[in-house]
């Protein structure tokens, strides 16, 4: 039996979506920006909730078909920005209805892989009115090396900050509820991992296996089950 599973949990809480805390002011600015068809750029950390942004606007615009979510890390070749918009709009109407797509959304992931070519492709179907709008994350605007037609576009730089040890606490109430682990732990766990929110949930994680079976844990214990987990790790 997992260890969530004995706290009546149907999956790892850890592994699923919830609601996403301390970025109200971010979220409410992408997806004006989207609706306003602006290109913006997220700058933020590795770790730092990028990818959540982006996903919580596949949510919210997900449902119709208008949204392409590509991580550029992940290319394993040119960036096809025709193939990725008829795909989402559909082949029936691509091919037996002659339409091209028009207003679609489309989030870049990691963008600092990503070519100067397929700037100049996402900047030619941006101006077209294929693409409605364009959000681009990555650690660093200044070093992302977009081209400076991309950058004369950019309406709007979002940058995700540090929660804050309060939001840190909210984060994994949502998840786990209010009796696993103390707010003394979970602020504690979170400064641990240097306020890096994906490290955060992941200590979080290793911590709530044994507060399953142990939920008096202190901060003293962290270090330990860290320390144990990590050693754990590198002996695989």
């Amino acid at each position: 039996m997992e260890w969530y599973e004995e706290l009546d949990f149907d999956e790892n809480p850890f592994k699923k979506e919830t609601k996403t805390v301390g970025y109200d002011d971010l979220l409410d600015d992408m997806m004006y920006g989207i609706v306003s068809g602006h290109m913006m750029f997220i700058e933020g950390a590795p770790g730092s909730g990028k990818t959540k942004l982006l996903k919580e606007a596949i949510r919210r615009f997900g449902g119709h078909g208008k949204v392409i979510y590509v991580n550029c890390k992940k290319l394993h070749k040119e960036l096809n920005v025709e193939r990725l918009l008829k795909d989402r709009y559909g082949w029936f109407a691509t091919k037996v209805l002659n339409k091209k797509p028009k207003n679609m959304i489309l989030l870049l992931d990691e963008v600092e892989h990503l070519s100067q070519k397929n700037c100049e492709r996402i900047k030619y179907y941006y101006d077209q009115n294929y693409l409605r709008a364009v959000v681009f994350a990555g650690t660093d605007f200044e070093l992302a090396g977009l081209n400076e037609s991309i950058q004369q576009r950019i309406h709007k730089k979002l940058i995700v900050k540090e929660l804050s040890d309060y939001e840190a606490v909210q984060v994994v109430r949502e998840k786990i509820g209010e009796d696993l682990l103390s707010d003394r732990v979970i602020k504690y766990i979170y400064n641990v991992s240097n306020k890096n929110n994906k490290k955060f949930l992941e200590n979080c994680e290793t911590v709530c296996k044994v507060a399953a079976k142990n939920k008096d844990l202190k901060e003293e214990d962290v270090d330990k089950i860290l320390e144990e987990s990590t050693i754990t790790a590198v002996t695989k």
